[in-house]
């Protein structure tokens, strides 16, 4: 089954959204840090380029304020001040939703790894009523990020931003919501013989054209 992936993708694109996924899967993304994770995630929901501009801006923050010891978890960015933040993301919405998020996290917090926190809420998070979910009210919280929260923190889903929906309408049925898009997603992973969070790395992958420039991390 996994050949029509490579068909579609190329081995390459698998190698590296596989290892994308391992990442994902095993709580090390951005080195295992909640709050990088959480920074990726709302900087993704502005719609920016996500490895020419989101990715480079994230791994600014980590060399500014992580690598540097100014902060080291979600508990910490209350330490920053919004005007300097705001000069970075270039966006309020982006440090509104961030700093409401990293005070979810620590608020649930008992002590353990912040990935395990955000783990706990993913694993009982329902994309389908977000809405009602103490994340997705936060402003600046969309299905998108909701889910890519979840797909970063080990869940095994469907992020149905708009090149994900354009790419499962163009190849396979088309989807005309968010929804359509989850759903379509699952059925697709198990008919490419790949998992959900690999087939969006893969779609994110092939349509970016930055293969070449991509590092996993």
């Amino acid at each position: 089954m996994k050949n029509n992936a490579l068909k579609l993708f190329g081995s390459e694109i698998i190698k590296e959204s596989a290892g994308f996924a391992q990442l994902c899967r095993t709580g090390r993304r951005w080195e295992g840090k909640a709050i990088l994770i959480v920074l990726d995630a709302c900087l993704d929901s502005t719609g920016l380029n996500y490895f020419t501009v989101v990715v480079p801006k994230v791994n600014y923050f980590r060399e500014r304020y992580i690598k540097t010891g100014i902060i080291s978890k979600c508990s910490d960015f209350k330490k920053l001040k919004e005007k300097e933040l705001i000069s970075i993301f270039k966006n309020k919405r982006v440090w509104n939703a961030m700093k409401n998020v990293c005070e979810f996290i620590t608020e649930k917090n008992n002590g353990e790894n912040e990935i395990k926190t955000i783990k706990k809420w993913a694993e009982n998070a329902d994309p389908f009523n977000f809405k009602k979910d103490e994340l997705g009210k936060i402003k600046g919280i969309g299905i998108n990020t909701f889910q890519y929260l979840r797909i970063q923190s080990g869940i095994d889903t469907v992020m149905p931003d708009k090149i994900i929906m354009k790419w499962i309408s163009n190849n396979f049925k088309p989807v005309k919501t968010p929804y359509e898009c989850i759903t379509g997603g699952d059925k697709i992973s198990k008919i490419l013989g790949i998992s959900k969070t690999e087939l969006c790395w893969a779609i994110w992958i092939k349509e970016s054209g930055e293969l070449n420039r991509i590092k996993i991390e």
